[in-house]
This record gives C-alpha cells, structure tokens and sequence, in this order.
C-alpha cells in the first residue's frame, strides 16, 4: 500500500493546522482503477491512523462495503492499514475544528493535492462521498454542478474518461442505500475488470 504525501509541513489553513494531529494524505493502490473521495479526516478516524476512513465507525462502514466489492484484501473492516484495490483520499487533509464542515477556502486550499493524486493514480471510476466532496469535484472534473447527494446518490455520471458515482456519506446512509450503490457499482467494476483480462491476451 502507498500513501501519497504530496505536503508534509502545510500552513494555509491556522485554524486547521492548530486543530490537526496530522496531514492525511490518500491511501491505497497506485494506480488504481476506483477513487474514493470523502470530506476530511474524522477526529475519531483518519486524524488518529493517518489512513483516510479507518477506525470511526464511518471508517468501519466504508471498509465494509470495499471488502464486500472485492475492493479490499482485508476480512476485519477495522483494519486501520487495510490492503486496498482502491485508493481512497479526502477533500481537505486535516480534521476541522470540532469536526465541523470545511469552509470554502480550505476546500481551495486542499484541491491542489487531489489533483496530484488523481494525476497519480489514473482512476476510471471516482466516488464523492457526501455533499461537500460531490460540490466540490463535479464541476472541475464534468463541467457541470452537483444536485443534493439525495438526488444522485448512486447514480453513474460520465466524463471523459471517467466514470463518478456520488455516494451518501456512511454515517448517514441507510443500508437500502448502500446497497443501491453496490448493485450499480459492482456490474461496472465487473465489466471493467472484463475488459482489462481480455486486453492482456
């Protein structure tokens, strides 16, 4: 597993660097066919390992979900350095005061790094998770803005190149909707994976 450390010492955002115990940068394979895209490290979660949704019970319920789409060589969704088949990342890199939402312009002040790593790791399938990650990379990445995460939860929107599933965020997902995600995920990971094989012989 790789952790991709494109800052290890950044200042632009006081409040988030007082608040902070590390920069957490993305984790998993690279390259990488599936990106994961959250918000920012949990206080309780990515803050404490360094790895992107471990240990809070986001964390747990994200790891769950990569292990039942193969996306995970892991059995215990608790693994804090989980083998991944994915890689997965955050909008902002350092945990917000009292966990609250980032504001705008630490939003601006993190994407430079997403981008380093979407250069990185080449994926052909990207997953907001949550508004603010949908908000925020939508527009760039398909030149269109984000509705509610409730109306395009698990939807397949197309990019050159890319495909974007928003996801609702797993400390509010329901378990009817996880699994609407996964039924329209996993025939696209199935394909995909169909086209990789059959270009190899």
């Amino acid at each position: 597993m790789q952790t991709l450390r494109p800052a290890t010492g950044c200042t632009r955002c006081p409040s988030l660097v007082a608040n902070r115990h590390r920069i957490v940068h993305g984790y998993g394979a690279v390259p990488a066919r599936v990106m994961f895209i959250g918000e920012a490290p949990g206080y309780k979660g990515g803050d404490q390992t360094g790895v992107p949704f471990t240990r809070d019970r986001s964390g747990v319920r994200l790891q769950r979900m990569l292990i039942e789409l193969g996306l995970s060589l892991e059995s215990d969704p608790r693994a804090e350095r989980p083998r991944l088949r994915c890689f997965v990342t955050n909008i902002v890199r350092c945990n917000p005061p009292g966990n609250r939402t980032p504001t705008r312009t630490e939003i601006a002040n993190c994407l430079p790094y997403l981008w380093q790593e979407m250069e990185q790791v080449q994926p052909e399938i990207i997953v907001p998770i949550g508004n603010i990650a949908t908000r925020a990379i939508l527009p760039p990445l398909l030149g269109q803005a984000a509705l509610p995460i409730g109306r395009i939860h698990a939807h397949v929107l197309f990019g050159e190149g890319i495909a974007v599933i928003p996801l609702r965020h797993p400390s509010r997902i329901s378990n009817a909707d996880m699994g609407r995600f996964i039924g329209v995920i996993k025939p696209l990971l199935a394909r995909q994976a169909g086209k990789a094989h059959g270009g190899e012989r």
